[in-house]
């Protein structure tokens, strides 16, 4: 069977992203109707019967997460840490929790990657960035190692310094705040020497709350202290203050405001609320990068507001131009069956990417979708040929020759192939099945779906039930196609099929 695809890239869970429905199983298929309690059983499931299937991982996490599921989150994390090398699956995993602010998970994750890779820039600088309100050493220490690798990078500065500062390194810290970009100097400003220089933030806020008691007019004492409490999540606190935050004059307004009120609004699960406020921060704010852009896409997609997302995404990415925006774009297109514009944007990230190694599976998938069998063979070829053990592509063009019902020889290698890489992976055994049904080999094909017939997909027993109606065996091919009608009781096909057998009977029975 064929795979629905699921986003997960930095914010992959943006976008939930399904692969075509023929690949994987009922738990896909419940994704794509957003029943995600459903995908989530489904999943747990195949989990439970194939304790290799690490590519489930990936979309129980997601699940776990937009369903407030925190244990099983965590134990899903702890799988994924404990059996996957594979550094692209680590990295979409970490940006899932990022995104979605689960950073002590994700800093498992990603510290997982540096010992895989520690020459990773991209891992490198994102424990710099989790660990910089919370250990200031380890911080310190990745960035460092970070602008070893990449000394261009001025951005880094910033940071840099107020670690020195709060380490008490003060040189140190004066000679990076020297070179730090000119359009950064407000932050600056901003941080006070009682923040710089202290790790203790409880009683940092403890101080200002003090302060605040005595001189209630200092507004950019008020923006500091609710900036730390939205970055700490305490919403509640921090909203004692979100009036005093909408009351500060205009003229001492900065932008950077804007950005906090939107994340408060964000925790407190209030997206069109915090969409407001992250327009005004791009509106108003210098220099904005694709971030905030991106959270505003995901406001507008959590309210359904679906066309304001496409103008920002489509915005973003003809703003930035990054790899990053062009996912996210293409994410949304797939979600939403715009197969054409999503095949454009994968032909545009195809001229960028450096680092997304799945384009060609991607696009053979979504000219699948919009029936071009030449085009989806071609690029499924071309993914096989990037990398001879991707298993999904193989078995993805094993399943659709066998479902076109050509190249059967070259269907079972490839299959075969897929096998080999994951023996009890019960999509591929129903694909390879499959093939000896088209084949004729209607015996072999029953001998395979004997070890996934309880696995509770209605695609498997729909391919069963027509092995055994071949087979002539009758009751047990009915008993089939109604466990697949009774999973998908949309499926035409299935029903037509039961009244097939319904008819047949019934004038047999006459007859005698």
């Amino acid at each position: 069977m064929k795979k629905l695809l699921i986003l997960c890239l930095f914010i992959l869970p943006l976008f939930a992203f399904k692969q075509s429905y023929y690949y994987y199983t009922q738990g896909l298929i419940d994704i794509h109707n957003k029943d995600y309690k459903s995908a989530i059983e489904k999943f747990e499931k195949v989990v439970q019967e194939d304790p290799q299937s690490i590519y489930v991982l990936q979309q129980l996490i997601y699940l776990y997460i937009i369903t407030d599921n925190v244990e099983k989150l965590k134990n899903a994390v702890d799988k994924a840490y404990e059996s996957i090398y594979d550094v692209e699956m680590l990295n979409e995993i970490a940006n899932i929790l990022l995104f979605y602010n689960y950073k002590e998970l994700a800093t498992k994750i990603v510290e997982k990657i540096v010992s895989i890779q520690q020459d990773n820039k991209d891992a490198l600088l994102k424990l710099a960035e989790i660990y910089f309100l919370s250990n200031e050493k380890k911080s310190l220490e990745y960035y460092e190692r970070y602008l070893k690798l990449n000394p261009d990078d001025t951005n880094v500065y910033l940071p840099i310094a107020i670690l020195n500062y709060k380490l008490g390194n003060v040189q140190k810290a004066k000679e990076y705040l020297k070179n730090v970009p000119e359009q950064q100097k407000e932050i600056v400003e901003l941080l006070n020497n009682l923040l710089l220089l202290t790790t203790d933030y409880i009683s940092v806020i403890q101080k200002y709350e003090d302060y605040l008691e005595f001189i209630p007019q200092d507004y950019r004492t008020v923006a500091v202290l609710f900036s730390l409490l939205v970055t700490k999540k305490d919403i509640e606190k921090a909203e004692k203050y979100l009036n005093k935050i909408l009351k500060i004059p205009k003229k001492e307004f900065l932008p950077e405001y804007y950005f906090y009120i939107a994340l408060f609004y964000e925790y407190k699960n209030q997206p069109l609320f915090a969409a407001k406020y992250m327009q005004k921060y791009i509106r108003y704010a210098e220099n904005v990068d694709e971030i905030p852009y991106l959270k505003l896409a995901y406001y507008f997609v959590s309210s359904k507001k679906h066309n304001a997302a496409k103008r920002v995404l489509v915005s973003a990415n003809k703003k930035f131009n990054s790899e990053m925006t062009k996912l996210m774009l293409f994410y949304f297109y797939y979600d939403n069956k715009k197969y054409k514009d999503a095949i454009d944007v994968l032909y545009e990230l195809k001229s960028i990417s450096s680092t997304f190694k799945r384009i060609d599976f991607y696009l053979g998938v979504c000219y699948d979708q919009l029936g071009d069998f030449k085009n989806t063979e071609y690029f499924m070829n071309k993914a096989i040929e990037q990398d001879p053990s991707d298993h999904e592509a193989l078995n993805y063009l094993g399943y659709l020759y066998a479902d076109k019902n050509v190249n059967l020889d070259k269907a079972e290698q490839l299959i075969l192939k897929a096998l080999s890489y994951e023996p009890t992976n019960y999509a591929y055994i129903d694909s390879l099945a499959w093939v000896y049904y088209r084949k004729n080999l209607y015996e072999d094909a029953e001998k395979l779906f004997e070890q996934i017939k309880d696995c509770n997909d209605p695609v498997v027993y729909e391919h069963i039930g027509d092995v055994k109606l071949k087979l002539n065996k009758i009751e047990q091919a009915y008993e089939y196609y109604t466990k697949s009608l009774k999973l998908n009781p949309k499926n035409k096909v299935v029903r037509k099929k039961l009244k097939g057998i319904k008819k047949n009977v019934f004038k047999s029975t006459s007859k005698n």
